[in-house]
């Protein structure tokens, strides 16, 4: 029976490794095993090779008045070759599916876009009410085939944060009534966390989570997803872990600190980072890429950390963008798209090329 049941899980690990982004979302959810076949340290390199998809990460910096940004990954060549790093574009957010939202100034004028950097296509949105200042940004696929996207923008208007809402079906910013609790700042140098594909969540400096169902497009706010007293952790990150919505934190230990990520009021793991200081310098912990993969920066670049082997695979970071202001998690196919796709796509040409002009 163990031998059959072995041979059952090679087999869904063989055909999940080579099935679409798309599918391999909603695999997740079929069952407990299928999302710990998903999640395991030697799948996504796996499916990134099967499928020719892309995983990497997006770091940011602000120089100078200006945004700069670059792809890194173990395969980094095929966007980073036609990324515009130096345009001053400033990525806004970033989704599994291959979608980012930047915002770009030309002549002291503000404008939206959304790309696909694995294709070089750019599409420039309507801009939403760019007299509020935004507080933060994230971007929902809810369908891929037709492709339809949504972009969640948090502004403010004195203590209260708004919320509009761009539908690539409509072709239009729709303010929604639901609004966060008075009060509630969300931390905009930390990127959202997309869980189940609907549900979009922030960390606010009240350490309070704030989410936003894009679905029912209605907010609620709740405590952190672990069971820490306080005076125990520092820095705060919400991260995803196997799925579901995770914190990550440092905690202070008498031979050192600990990293550790909660979920569900559970710890779910432990990272010795006295054992990662020995070999980099100031590494900090971004999230986990599988049960068992955290991804490091450090100032001599990034890398993926195997906890079980110890191992470490080193990524190239550019100097200028070592110590970003954001890293934001980025992966996609190689599918060209029409990001226009939608009730007024036959009105409006696609616009396809390497940098948004």
């Amino acid at each position: 029976m163990e031998s059959e049941a072995s041979l059952l899980s090679e087999l869904i690990f063989e055909i999940l490794s080579r099935t679409s982004l798309e599918t391999l979302e909603q695999c997740k959810s079929v069952s407990k095993d299928w999302k710990q076949i998903i999640y395991e340290p030697t799948f996504l390199p796996l499916h990134s090779q099967r499928t020719n998809s892309l995983f990497g990460y997006f770091f940011q910096t602000l120089n100078s008045s200006k945004y700069r940004s670059a792809f890194v990954s173990t395969a980094a060549g095929a966007i980073e070759s036609t990324w515009p790093r130096n345009d001053d574009i400033e990525i806004l957010a970033s989704c599994d599916q291959g979608i980012l939202i930047c915002e770009r100034e030309i002549c002291r004028n503000k404008r939206f876009y959304a790309c696909k950097p694995a294709t070089s296509q750019w599409q420039a949105l309507p801009n939403p009410k760019l007299r509020y200042q935004t507080k933060a940004v994230a971007v929902v696929v809810v369908r891929s085939q037709p492709l339809r996207y949504v972009v969640v923008r948090l502004y403010a208007l004195g203590s209260q944060l708004h919320c509009e809402i761009f539908d690539s079906e409509s072709w239009r910013w729709e303010k929604i009534d639901s609004a966060p609790p008075y009060g509630e700042i969300v931390i905009n140098h930390s990127p959202s966390v997309t869980t189940a594909g609907r549900f979009v969540h922030w960390l606010t400096l009240e350490d309070n989570v704030l989410t936003l169902d894009a679905q029912k497009r209605r907010f609620r706010c709740s405590s952190l997803p672990g069971c820490l007293p306080k005076c125990r952790w520092t820095w705060p990150t919400l991260v995803e872990y196997e799925g579901e919505l995770g914190f990550m934190c440092d905690v202070e230990e008498k031979d050192g600190s600990e990293l550790e990520v909660w979920s569900n009021g559970k710890k779910k793991a432990v990272v010795n980072m006295r054992e990662m200081a020995l070999h980099h310098h100031h590494p900090v912990a971004v999230e986990f890429c599988s049960s068992n993969v955290v991804f490091i920066r450090s100032l001599e670049g990034g890398g993926f950390y195997n906890m079980q082997n110890r191992s470490f695979s080193k990524v190239e970071v550019p100097n200028d963008l070592r110590i970003p202001s954001q890293v934001f998690r980025f992966r996609s196919d190689t599918e060209i798209v029409d990001l226009k796709a939608g009730r007024y796509a036959s009105q409006h040409k696609n616009i396809v090329g390497l940098s948004p002009h």
